[in-house]
């Protein structure tokens, strides 16, 4: 009787400890500016500065950020949404979000020499929200080198809702959803080429009909199977359907537009997926697409039994390496400038080959770079990380090769994912990136997750070399 007993208290003094630990209160929710420093160069007009949560805010919750300008006036020279008041301003964070932001705005028609900045403290910060180390930022009018950073992009979450186009020097992130285009339209002189957004898993296929109004269902018979990816069945047919992801535009699924119309020929365009679990169908489309008169592109569209279509012009834009559009709007603002960016994370339509040559599939957290950045992996038993510096750039022995491949860095950065792995980040290499101003950073990869959540993947990054 006695042991059993014994055994009963047990058993509740475990059950106890178990409720205690399963009803323990999470820690704290701190908030801190997405980034330390930031530059507002003499073409941009306003910036959003954004603070981040740890996680969502169980209620709303009022920040307070203290501002201190240095050679410049509030209200004179710039100015903030929401207003500050006495040298400070306050944000309202809502229940079930992690995010929030201030908008900084230069006045019209005031010229800065470059010498000017904000610094912004977070002052307060309401409950269930406590301040973070990261309290400070740093906004400069004019553009920056960042030195280092240490970052967080901001994917979305687990459904990798976002492409996230990352700027080392402007220490500076933007996300864009990744569904909110469709064709992206090269903006060289010489070549004129068109690309399938890579981050919804889209495909076209061309059909011998130069007329979209002459292009009917019949013209599709088959095509939900074979302009498809199938993640259960990939096959090497489908290969030509999307654009390979090395980024080399001879290898398009949409032929090169030439100058004749009459070989432009119609394409069926599957949209691919939208953002969800289970991802729901984005459709179809046919298109067309010809040179314009004054030398960009034209589109033509429809959905596949209209008997019309309508059609929009895309010029060309020397500060862009591509233009983009989307059926439903037409022109739509995707990727920075050319010298704004360097690489982007995303979902992503790659190819593998499971023995019997490459297929199309699909694949989360790949990293693709800029047309204009190179990159050369540095393993640590070579080198590490905290060694690596300018000397280093030509040091023969560690032979640097520099890889112009839009996935130089894809899914190398992380290891794992496939079937029963759970993926992770890859601990034993990095990545020398020479940006578009020939500046050279070291990045590395640290973490794959935030709070054990997908869709948030952290870097930290250094400047080697000013270019």
């Amino acid at each position: 009787m006695k042991q059993r007993s014994a055994i009963a208290f047990v058993l509740v003094v475990l059950l106890f400890v178990t409720c205690r630990k399963r009803d323990a209160a999470l820690p704290d929710n701190f908030v801190i500016f997405e980034s330390g420093a930031q530059g507002l160069s003499e073409t941009e007009n306003s910036i959003d500065v954004k603070l981040k949560l740890l996680r969502a805010a169980d209620s709303d919750a009022a920040i307070t950020i203290n501002l201190t300008p240095e050679h410049t006036t509030y209200g004179a020279e710039f100015t903030t949404l929401p207003d500050a008041t006495s040298g400070s301003l306050t944000v309202a964070v809502p229940a079930g979000s992690s995010e929030v932001s201030f908008t900084v705005a230069k006045t019209a028609g005031v010229l800065f020499d470059g010498d000017e900045k904000v610094i912004f403290d977070i002052q307060s910060a309401a409950a269930p929200v406590s301040i973070g180390i990261g309290r400070q930022f740093t906004l400069s009018f004019a553009e920056i080198i960042a030195n280092a950073s240490s970052a967080t992009i901001d994917g979305g979450g687990p459904t990798y809702p976002n492409k996230v186009f990352v700027d080392l020097s402007a220490n500076r992130q933007t996300p864009v959803v990744r569904t909110g285009w469709d064709l992206g339209f090269y903006t060289g002189n010489d070549d004129y080429r068109v690309i399938l957004n890579s981050s919804s898993a889209m495909m076209a296929k061309q059909i011998d009909k130069n007329d979209l109004n002459q292009v009917t269902a019949a013209d599709t018979v088959g095509f939900s199977t074979d302009v498809a990816f199938s993640q259960f069945a990939p096959t090497t047919a489908s290969l030509v359907y999307i654009d390979y992801p090395n980024g080399d535009l001879t290898k398009t699924a949409i032929a090169a537009i030439s100058a004749t119309d009459a070989d432009n020929k119609v394409y069926i365009i599957n949209r691919g997926l939208g953002i969800g679990t289970p991802a729901p169908s984005r459709g179809w489309k046919k298109i067309r697409i010809i040179r314009s008169a004054s030398g960009g592109y034209t589109l033509q569209q429809a959905d596949i039994e209209a008997t019309l279509f309508s059609s929009v012009d895309i010029e060309k834009d020397d500060a862009y390496f591509f233009k983009y559009i989307k059926f439903e709007n037409g022109a739509v603002n995707v990727e920075p400038g050319k010298n704004k960016w360097d690489f982007a994370w995303t979902y992503f339509s790659n190819v593998t080959n499971f023995g019997s040559g490459e297929v199309p599939y699909l694949f989360q957290d790949i990293i693709v770079k800029n047309r204009n950045v190179e990159v050369a992996k540095v393993l640590m038993s070579v080198k590490p990380f905290e060694d690596f510096n300018e000397a280093s750039l030509t040091d023969v022995s560690l032979m640097l090769t520099w890889n112009s491949s839009q996935t130089a860095i894809g899914s190398d950065w992380r290891s794992g994912g496939g079937p029963g792995t759970a993926p992770s980040v890859r601990t034993d290499r990095y990545y020398v990136i020479k940006d578009g101003d020939n500046n050279y950073y070291k990045v590395r990869f640290t973490a794959l997750t935030q709070n054990g959540e997908r869709g948030y993947p952290v870097y930290e990054s250094v400047l080697v070399k000013k270019g």
